[in-house]
């Protein structure tokens, strides 16, 4: 193989970039097209060239503000969709792009984030830059029947707006992440595109994604009242096989308790974060 350098994305890279992530993710032309019109911005992405093409990349999404309890925000970029050409893996180069998007968001911001899909990301992202967990999510599978007899309101459609403002006031207080701007754009999309969308139950909020026959809550937030119930809410107006959710450990949710986030701290920036505290709805 010959060598290969990194350097920040450009418009001529578009359709490598999009081949690049099809091949890796499996993702349709639209979405990785609207992902790329919501994110793409000078200095979002960076790449590794090799034989005058692009053989990997990551991409650089600023945003997040990190909210520890009874604190100032912190700012945060989501490091995502890191992905290597399959001709040219095992040479060190994704964890090169990787390392380089740390070096670069951290000029900027107070952390990076990285949010692993196993338990082997885990263990590359903490050797390869540092990264520790500091989210858990509380998460189940339940099936209709399970959800059958229960008391439950209606489930209310509402607009991206609406639970922004909404899961504010819910996790006021509380260690979270604001996730506004972009992400609530390609959250909206990608969420109402499944055929789920944004929903109120009775004051108690959830995103849903379907996939499929498969229900995916990615947050479900019920401070005070039964997460179940709302769950049930949302099972009689989108029927599915089964039902994925996930709820912040800090309030009523399944019983597994699973590690989340990772973040990469400078040596500037006290690591005050709670290791509870919830990132919510991020596409992953």
């Amino acid at each position: 193989m010959s060598q290969w350098q990194l350097r920040p994305w450009r418009e001529s890279d578009l359709p490598a970039l999009r081949s690049l992530w099809a091949d890796a993710f499996g993702d349709d032309e639209a979405y990785i097209r609207a992902f790329h019109e919501v994110f793409l911005r000078p200095g979002s992405c960076i790449v590794a060239q090799a034989e005058d093409q692009v053989v990997s990349a990551m991409y650089i999404l600023e945003g997040p503000l990190l909210f520890p309890p009874a604190d100032t925000a912190m700012s945060a970029a989501y490091v995502y969709a890191l992905a290597t050409d399959r001709e040219w893996r095992g040479q060190g180069i994704g964890t090169a792009v990787y390392q380089a998007c740390v070096r670069a968001a951290l000029e900027r911001q107070d952390t990076v984030c990285v949010l692993p899909a196993e338990q082997s990301l885990r263990d590359f992202y903490a050797k390869a830059s540092g990264a520790r967990t500091i989210s858990y999510i509380r998460e189940g599978v339940l099936y209709p029947e399970q959800l059958q007899g229960l008391s439950c309101g209606k489930a209310a459609a509402v607009s991206a707006g609406e639970y922004y403002l909404r899961r504010k006031s819910l996790l006021r207080g509380l260690p979270y992440t604001v996730l506004s701007g972009p992400f609530l754009t390609m959250e909206d999309y990608t969420m109402r595109r499944s055929g789920g969308g944004f929903f109120s139950v009775e004051g108690d909020i959830a995103a849903v994604e379907m996939e499929g026959d498969v229900c995916r809550v990615q947050e479900l937030l019920a401070p005070g009242g039964d997460w179940m119930e709302v769950l049930a809410a949302l099972a009689a107006r989108l029927p599915a096989r089964v039902y994925q959710v996930r709820t912040p450990v800090f309030l009523p949710g399944p019983d597994k308790i699973s590690p989340f986030m990772m973040a990469t701290f400078p040596p500037r920036t006290a690591a005050r974060l709670p290791e509870g505290l919830w990132w919510g709805f991020a596409f992953d």
